[in-house]
């Protein structure tokens, strides 16, 4: 039978922490001793048989008292979480925020609204597996993950949690299949556009697929940003507005002959007002209604697939003109380095996983070159 005896007890204060030794198999070990603040329970923490390194764990542990991180963390709930939203991602977009929600929202409905400290991996995989066994997507699942992830990181900063249960959770993702990159090849483009009637959203075509702009980017596209002088427009975030563009980032969009025609056009015809000594368009955003209201992003996505319905082309997105737009590009030779660049993308890795489709002619060159060098060989 073991036995324990306290070589540093310490005054018995709410950051009290003391070595205790004992006689174990192996010989003389340590582990630390301090009174839950919350239960007045004693909890222990085995140090090992180096007194050295109890010591500083004994020294950490006091620093995790002092500061609140360990056994006096507030008693938070999941929908306490969801509350604060708004305010832990202020500088997020309201659609990335209503998103998180939404995905808090599901994992209550599943399995209740839990305590934030009763969060971790197996409530996490249980709630996988219900949302699959329900019928929703892989990929739909694997986003709710992120956004939760992301949500519980929030509540570490706010010192709600102590550590986030999902960080370095390599198999939370669940392995998604590979699927075909829909490219709307030229000459279907050229049946959306004349199966579209309205002027202005013709051109917002136009913009979409030779320019490769995102749907909130044209949406939110404003004449200021656009200088049809330099034949470039500006992908930039206008903060007084809540408009950002997905990567936050700010990149010059130079415009081929074709939309730079266009946009002069819609210009020329739009109402104007003089503003220091210049006629400037009357409303700040391009692409409008009669009323100089913005087209919302939903909305365009809508509008999309209804007009799509009308072409006899297979079926296709908002989105997928702009990933035909890197894969034309990549077939014209552009290396996928650059297509990042200009499409304002992160990493090269997401215009390969999601932006590329097939691309025979790039495939053909360079079968060509290497052919050349073997026989050179």
């Amino acid at each position: 039978m073991s036995q324990s005896k306290t070589t540093r007890r310490g005054k018995r204060s709410p950051t009290s922490v003391w070595i205790e030794s004992y006689k174990g198999r192996r010989g003389k070990s340590y582990r630390l001793r301090w009174i839950d603040p919350q239960t007045d329970q004693r909890q222990a923490e085995p140090c090992g048989r180096d007194y050295a390194l109890a010591r500083d764990k004994r020294i950490d542990k006091k620093v995790e008292l002092r500061d609140g991180l360990s056994a006096r963390l507030p008693d938070k709930a999941l929908s306490d979480l969801i509350a604060q939203v708004d305010t832990f991602m202020a500088g997020k977009a309201p659609a990335t925020r209503r998103k998180t929600k939404a995905s808090l929202r599901k994992l209550i409905d599943l399995c209740q609204d839990r305590r934030l400290h009763h969060v971790d991996r197996g409530m996490m995989m249980d709630f996988r597996a219900r949302r699959i066994d329900s019928g929703v997507a892989i990929p739909t699942v694997n986003k709710d993950l992120r956004q939760i992830k992301s949500a519980l990181s929030y509540a570490v900063d706010a010192r709600w949690l102590k550590v986030n249960p999902l960080w370095r959770w390599k198999a939370m993702q669940l392995r998604e299949p590979d699927k075909r990159i829909r490219v709307i090849e030229p000459a279907e483009f050229t049946k959306l556009l004349e199966k579209c009637e309205d002027p202005t959203l013709r051109v917002l075509l136009l913009v979409a697929y030779r320019q490769g702009l995102r749907r909130t980017e044209l949406a939110n596209l404003r004449w200021a940003a656009v200088d049809l002088g330099k034949g470039v427009l500006y992908a930039e975030n206008v903060a007084e507005a809540g408009e950002f563009t997905k990567s936050r980032k700010v990149r010059a969009v130079y415009l081929v002959e074709e939309v730079k025609a266009e946009l002069t056009a819609i210009r020329d015809a739009a109402s104007k007002v003089l503003k220091k000594g210049q006629y400037r368009p009357k409303h700040p955003h391009v692409f409008t209604w009669p009323d100089g209201q913005p087209f919302k992003p939903d909305w365009l996505t809508r509008w999309f697939t209804a007009l799509v319905e009308k072409v006899d082309i297979p079926p296709c997105t908002l989105h997928d003109l702009r990933r035909s737009w890197s894969t034309l590009a990549q077939r014209a030779g552009v290396d996928r380095a650059t297509v990042k660049d200009m499409g304002g993308w992160s990493t090269i890795a997401v215009v390969e996983k999601h932006y590329t489709g097939e691309v025979p002619e790039a495939f053909k060159r360079a079968t060509k070159k290497i052919e050349a060098g073997q026989k050179a060989g």
